[in-house]
């Protein structure tokens, strides 16, 4: 059932003028600061950013502000010059500036494909998390629709973002939907074609987090094999996450 609830957990997962979105930031900024979790950011210039060793999550700078999605919350920044000063919760009050002796890695391949994504990125932001980065509207049944069509939409047109959310709003709903997460009702959760196709796709699309999230919905099916398969590519291709995933699936069987 944890796995079934660390895939429903990645739905959960200011103002800006008439510049477009982008990511080619590109570079690696570090804080001497104790107080902080994150000690240095490394942004790719491809939309892709290093969150202290944690993990990658995705990213887009429109005018002085950069805006990056961990797992569940958001962190923004101003940008000036060669620093980014934190300026919502969890980074604020710190400052990161570049350091221009490392060797961050510049990802960008395709300018085109890149600008789009993060215009994709940017509408995400503007219509599920602008104005609140709660979980309200998984109460509100007008609210979930509503944002279910937005994200079906943004996944449509190409946002591998919005495809991850949209796995975990099928396999939520497959289980039960909302109500039955709450209750701790869960059913057990049948093979979905659909849900297998949408892991492939989002893999397709370049993300590497489609392997974890396919390896914790085979483990949730309990096809050990097929999620140790999925999880070991991803993690292959750089993932902090899978390794995870797999860790506490062994800790798990452990258990048992």
């Amino acid at each position: 059932m944890k796995y079934i609830l660390f895939l429903i957990g990645i739905i959960s997962c200011g103002l800006f003028n008439a510049q477009e979105a982008d990511n080619n930031l590109q570079g690696y900024f570090m804080t001497n600061s104790k107080e902080t979790l994150y000690p240095y950011f490394a942004f790719d210039g491809n939309g892709k950013v290093d969150i202290a060793g944690y993990g990658k999550g995705d990213y887009f700078v429109k005018n002085d502000s950069v805006v990056v999605f961990p797992d569940k919350d958001i962190f923004i920044f101003k940008m000036s010059k060669n620093r980014l000063a934190g300026n919502s919760t969890w980074v604020k009050d710190t400052k990161w500036d570049l350091k221009k002796d490392s060797l961050a890695e510049n990802n960008r391949k395709d300018d085109t494909l890149a600008k789009k994504n993060a215009q994709l990125l940017y509408e995400y932001y503007r219509k599920t998390r602008a104005k609140s980065n709660d979980f309200d509207k998984l109460f509100d049944e007008n609210a979930m629709t509503n944002y279910t069509k937005t994200i079906d939409d943004l996944c449509t047109r190409g946002l591998a973002k919005a495809c991850m959310e949209k796995f975990g709003l099928m396999v939520m709903n497959d289980v039960g939907g909302m109500e039955a997460v709450l209750k701790n009702k869960l059913k057990k959760p049948k093979q979905n074609p659909e849900i297998i196709r949408l892991g492939q796709k989002i893999i397709s699309m370049g993300e590497i987090e489609g392997h974890t999230v396919l390896g914790s919905y085979y483990y949730s099916l309990g096809d050990k094999t097929k999620a140790t398969k999925e999880w070991q590519t991803a993690t292959d291709k750089g993932s902090t996450k899978a390794g995870l995933a797999q860790f506490e699936a062994e800790m798990n069987d452990a258990a048992k």
